[in-house]
């Protein structure tokens, strides 16, 4: 049998020898995600499995990247090999090798594979990587003799797309995931690979080009303090105990956010989400918390909004319930806002139970400027307000101001 020999990296060992359905490989520019997957599929081509499938977004990059990387280790190797370019195909080892793209996934049709490897899936379009990852797997139904069927990544993630939906934000136990940053193979690099990396991308490309870290690579996001596992939070609300709500007031877009404090730490631990108006959120409040008692922080612009279309404002409605309302005569500054939480999350101030409150995590991860402005189209801006307003107003941004004495001389 013959044998493939590599100085691999310990991430591209632990994704070649993954044992699972559908291990991802996310990793940096020049982490070696390729070589990563043509190691694990002629792995499979001269090991445990039948037919294979090796995708790339373009034909083009086929031709360009995956041909000639097969070419080069089965030659170094010794192995005998067949390539059929007009097919799109090479034989090895009595078994066969796809080469398609996955940017029409309505062709993924009319063969079947028993493993397949996906290179730079998440430079698609969302919808598309999706598409043609179902395509992919649908292919992959030839039965082997041992071992299961499986479904390879290899990708530098591009923002919270596809790959980060599918293997980072709520994944199954099929789905695993294998970082690998830049350095991680850097003896395989120019010396002066990173720095030249450093040199021209900005800190927040730079983390998911030379770390392997989804970021949102549109523009720099609003919170960038947040990161959701430094700042996870396991914390429940137990009965009785007083809570701390935080609302953005909007008709059919209502948003809270429920704190608990523990040990001086703001958790945030449950949320309403695209409620109607303010009595439809203050049923949920005392449906869902009769023993609490009850502090909420409030858009101070309710004090004038009126969202259920009666004579009577929002804070007044949410006093009329014996609610601790604070709020002061205005909101803070936008940026003032921001800038407190922020600080507080890098202070381990606040954090955040992303079991619990999902949407409140993926909106102070995913929300990012828009002309110098937090972009409200994308519709994260109505759960991060009411995520913010208590932590704004318990941890205020305070200017310091210089103390002047002036001398006046007639």
């Amino acid at each position: 049998m013959a044998t493939l020999r590599t100085t691999a990296s310990k991430p591209q060992v632990e994704f070649i020898n993954s044992p699972e359905a559908y291990p991802a490989f996310i990793g940096g520019f020049g982490s070696g995600k390729t070589q990563a997957l043509v190691y694990r599929a002629l792995s499979k081509l001269l090991g445990d499995g039948r037919n294979l499938a090796y995708y790339l977004p373009t034909y083009g990059l086929v031709r360009d990247i995956a041909i000639p990387r097969f070419k080069e280790v089965l030659e170094n190797a010794g192995i005998p090999y067949r390539l059929n370019l007009q097919g799109n195909y090479l034989d090895c080892n009595g078994k066969r090798l796809l080469f398609r793209t996955m940017d029409a996934p309505s062709r993924i049709v009319g063969y079947e594979v028993s493993d397949s490897f996906c290179d730079e899936l998440d430079t698609l379009p969302v919808d598309k990587a999706r598409r043609a990852w179902q395509q992919i797997i649908a292919r992959n139904r030839q039965k082997k003799d041992k071992g299961i069927n499986s479904v390879a990544v290899g990708t530098t993630p591009e923002g919270f797309r596809f790959v980060y939906e599918q293997w980072a934000k709520n994944p199954s136990p099929s789905y695993v995931m294998i970082k690998a940053p830049t350095r991680s193979n850097q003896k395989h690099l120019p010396p002066d690979y990173i720095d030249r990396l450093k040199e021209t991308y900005p800190a927040n490309l730079l983390a998911a080009y030379l770390e392997g870290e989804f970021v949102n690579l549109n523009s720099g996001t609003v919170y960038s303090s947040y990161d959701r596992r430094s700042c996870r939070s396991h914390e429940t609300v137990r009965e009785g105990e007083p809570i701390f709500i935080g609302c953005d007031f909007n008709v059919t877009k209502q948003a809270a956010t429920i704190y608990i404090i523990r040990h001086g730490v703001w958790h945030a631990v449950d949320e309403f989400v695209d409620m109607y108006d303010t009595p439809n959120m203050i049923e949920l409040i005392k449906a869902n918390y009769p023993t609490n008692r009850i502090y909420i922080y409030p858009d101070a612009t309710g004090k004038g909004r009126r969202t259920n279309n009666a004579s009577i404002s929002d804070i007044s409605l949410l006093q009329q319930e014996s609610f601790i309302v604070r709020a002061k005569a205005s909101n803070p500054r936008v940026r003032d806002r921001i800038m407190a939480m922020n600080r507080a999350l890098d202070q381990r101030l606040v954090r955040i139970n992303d079991s619990t409150c999902p949407v409140s995590a993926q909106c102070l991860e995913q929300q990012a400027y828009k002309n110098g402005e937090p972009d409200k189209s994308s519709g994260h801006d109505h759960q991060n307000d009411a995520t913010t307003y208590p932590i704004a107003y318990e941890f205020p941004i305070v200017r310091p101001v210089a103390k002047v004495d002036f001398t006046f001389t007639n």
